[in-house]
């Protein structure tokens, strides 16, 4: 078999391109290929879970941190406000607090959500490139190649769509990957592995944790495999470090699932939701190929190409040097134990312990396999036996596109151009590599994922008559303020999101759900959670993104044993508002006593009460014969003076999580869960100052195992600076003036100073 040489890439005038710089064009190559949904889709990246978790929180989030606060607990957010246990909101994460200061700025969260997931997109580019080049992939090759893997239907689709969290995991993920090799091979001082680490676990998300997990068992396996213990006894000890900062992030979340309704996700179980098959993937470099996998809404045909790969993997196979990957310097072991492990939970069922949806798992799969591409690839393509290779691509490609046909027949038009398109590219690919270079081929490469993308994203995800519009998700802060202005003080809403999807569009705003409440800069009991106080759900029958039950406006109004007040008094309502195709009768009838009419549209009726109810604080109730006489409050504390009778009880506008605390007269006292899980304390007679608090449970350990675990990876960091700089001494004594001795730019150096990757042209 013969093969076009491989040319190092080098810039005008002969000299070659820097390593950083090289990966900085990647990321900056992926920017850009990443603005091309944005701009044929304004919302393209305000999908999912974005609008209704995640991009206003991070609108909220940096609008305190710009004031000088910083949000572990907020009692405002109700279930939603126990941001510590929470996890996935990335409190200890500088690069996501920065962002969120930057999300901040904008008005239009759209194009917010926009600029960060493009950014963590470019981040995966450049650390897909340094990981191929790590493993010795070529620069053309990894470049191609990393450019593509930003853009694979789960990620660009799912996760850059509505799974920000996921997003920021596995790109953090391929950094890791990519510095503990490097530090495997002694290249690498273990505080940035550490580092790297740290950011993808305090990503909140688990998969960060397993995905480094299997990563660091595939470089263990080849370490053991060449019998080099030291280097395998500095990795476990980095790793271990990294895994101790996950005390930090989810011993919150531990201590806090007693109360919230979380509890039962530990489990193996099949319900065979989002759990891909083989078949799926051996057709994921056809860009229209929609999967059969059950999905939400009880779908059975996936709207998005959530296993497509990289378009020209497949085709290209026939041209490639196998042999390439046996070379005696190539290590692939690692790569085979993660590909593998993988592969295996893709394909595994649906829930395996706290690991839910494998499809999830899919990216990590098709990244170990584009290390073995990028090398493939590195090794020039086959320039022998023409016609039959082409068959073979001509095969391959058509079979795709026919398994997308039989999959969603009905899109056979959008599967033809598809399908037409890709022939095409990877023929014209072929004929530039022949003709013109790699260096043609690669652009020709570049240039067909920037074409699949737009395509893909132009027609992709199919519209479903019945399926929510997107455009009626509210983006601007300012649309949103002007139709909640009437509201006032604390907001309760009692609506479902079914009312949406036969609303006109110029209703956007008028009914929020999760998060999109913070945008009316109200208070709002409506909020989204993933592990939601299951005692507050439960009274107002209430879901986790603030969907109702038809029985909620009687739960609200109705009076709460024990205090013979409604539940909307002890929750301070000042405003409700009533989903019209939910409430039909109350929305058209007159308010209760003591309500006013405020708005009533075709989508919503508004009542609104004054004076608020309250006395200052986050207290809500007293027992009769209990005189409150001050009461002040911050997010984390509230202090009450009280004038007693008799003993009494205290309930507060906050949800009891685990982790308040009470003292009365300095004293200690119990803490209650009171009524729908609403904050309580008992007071005796007479005059008593109660003092409450709050600390994140787990938050002193976590706090105390991290810094432990910092320590250990700096002190293995200076030694490995100082076996570093032990290496670099001169190996014999200076010459004396004038005689002769090593010249050159290498002279005396240990040798090991010299050695480059394999893949890398020394200069």
């Amino acid at each position: 078999m013969s093969t076009v040489p491989k040319t190092p890439a080098r810039r005008r005038g002969g000299r070659p391109l820097p390593e950083a710089a090289a990966a900085l064009a990647v990321g900056l190559a992926v920017a850009v290929l990443a603005t091309v949904p944005f701009l044929q889709r304004h919302d393209f990246y305000y999908g999912g879970d974005n609008p209704q978790s995640f991009v206003p929180l991070w609108h909220h989030f940096g609008g305190q941190l710009r004031s000088g606060q910083w949000p572990p607990m907020d009692p405002a957010g109700w279930t939603g406000g126990n941001y510590a246990a929470e996890g996935t909101y990335a409190l200890w994460n500088p690069v996501q607090l920065a962002d969120y200061v930057l999300v901040s700025l904008f008005d239009d969260l759209a194009a917010a959500a926009a600029l960060v997931q493009v950014q963590f997109l470019a981040l995966l580019g450049t650390g897909a490139y340094l990981l191929f080049r790590e493993y010795g992939a070529d620069r053309l090759a990894a470049a191609v190649v990393a450019t593509a893997v930003p853009v694979t239907g789960f990620t660009l689709f799912y996760e850059a769509n509505g799974w920000p969290a996921g997003l920021m995991a596995f790109t953090w993920v391929t950094w890791f990957w990519w510095a503990a090799r490097r530090q495997s091979r002694g290249h690498l001082a273990p505080v940035v592995t550490f580092a790297l680490g740290t950011l993808a676990m305090t990503t909140g998300n688990p998969y960060a944790a397993l995905g480094m997990i299997v990563v660091l068992a595939g470089i263990a396996a080849e370490l053991a495999g060449r019998r080099d213990w030291r280097a395998l006894g500095g990795l476990v000890l980095t790793g271990g470090c990294v895994g101790a900062t996950a005390a930090l992030v989810f011993l919150p979340l531990a201590a806090t699932l007693p109360v919230t309704d979380r509890q039962q996700t530990a489990m193996l179980a099949n319900d065979t939701f989002l759990v891909p098959q083989l078949g799926d993937l051996l057709a994921s470099s056809a860009p229209t190929y929609l999967p059969a996998i059950l999905n939400f809404g009880g779908a059975l045909l996936e709207r998005s190409p959530s296993t497509y790969a990289i378009w020209f993997a497949l085709p290209l196979l026939p041209w490639v040097a196998w042999r390439g990957l046996r070379r005696p310097d190539r290590r692939l072991t690692s790569v085979a134990v993660v590909a593998v492990v993988f592969a295996a939970l893709t394909v595994g069922p649906s829930n395996l312990w706290l690991f839910r949806w494998p499809i999830r798992l899919v990216e990590y799969l098709y990244l170990a396999l584009a290390v073995v591409l990028a090398l493939l690839l590195s090794s020039g393509l086959a320039t022998d036996a023409v016609r039959r290779r082409t068959v073979a691509t001509v095969v391959v490609v058509l079979a795709g596109g026919y398994l997308s046909f039989a999959v969603r027949p009905e899109l056979a038009g959008m599967h033809a151009v598809a399908t037409a398109g890709v022939l095409a590219l990877v023929l014209l690919a072929l004929a530039a590599y022949r003709r013109r270079g790699r260096t043609a081929w690669a652009a020709v490469l570049v240039a067909g994922t920037v074409l699949v993308v737009g395509y893909q994203s132009a027609l992709l995800p199919v519209r479903e008559s019945g399926a929510e519009d997107l455009a009626r998700l509210p983006s601007s802060i300012a649309e949103v303020r002007e139709v909640s202005s009437a509201y006032r003080g604390t907001v309760l809403q009692l609506a479902d999101p079914e009312t949406l999807r036969t609303a006109p569009g110029r209703y956007t705003g008028h009914l929020l759900f999760g998060n999109e409440t913070l945008m009316s800069g109200r208070e709002s009991i409506v909020r989204y959670s993933g592990m939601g106080f299951e005692e507050f759900y439960a009274a107002l029958c209430m879901g986790y993104r603030g969907q109702v039950c038809p029985e909620a406006l009687d739960r609200a109004l109705a009076p709460v044993e024990g205090t013979g007040v409604p539940l909307v008094d002890l929750l301070r309502v000042q405003t409700l508002v009533l989903d019209a195709r939910l409430f039909p009768g109350p929305a058209a009838g007159p308010p209760p006593a003591g309500w006013s009419l405020a708005v009533r549209d075709g989508l919503r009726t508004v009542w609104v009460r004054e004076p608020v109810v309250g006395y200052g604080g986050r207290l809500s109730w007293a027992s009769p014969g209990v005189e409150v006489l001050a009461d002040r409050s911050t997010a984390t504390r509230e202090s009450v003076t009280v004038d007693a009778d008799a003993p009494g009880s205290l309930v507060f506008a906050r949800l009891a999580w685990p982790g308040y605390r009470a003292t009365l007269d300095g004293e200690p006292v119990e803490v209650r869960d009171g009524p729908a899980g609403l904050l309580s304390v008992d007071v005796p007679a007479g005059r008593h100052d109660l003092e409450v608090r709050f600390t994140s449970p787990g938050r002193s350990v976590g706090l105390a195992v991290a810094a432990v675990a910092t320590l250990l990876v700096l002190g293995q960091s200076a030694a490995w600076v100082a076996v570093r700089w032990r290496g670099r001494r001169p190996a014999v004594p200076p010459s004396p003036a004038g005689s002769a001795g090593p010249a050159g730019p290498g002279a005396g150096r240990d040798a090991r100073e010299d050695a480059v990757p394999a893949g890398t042209s020394r200069r």
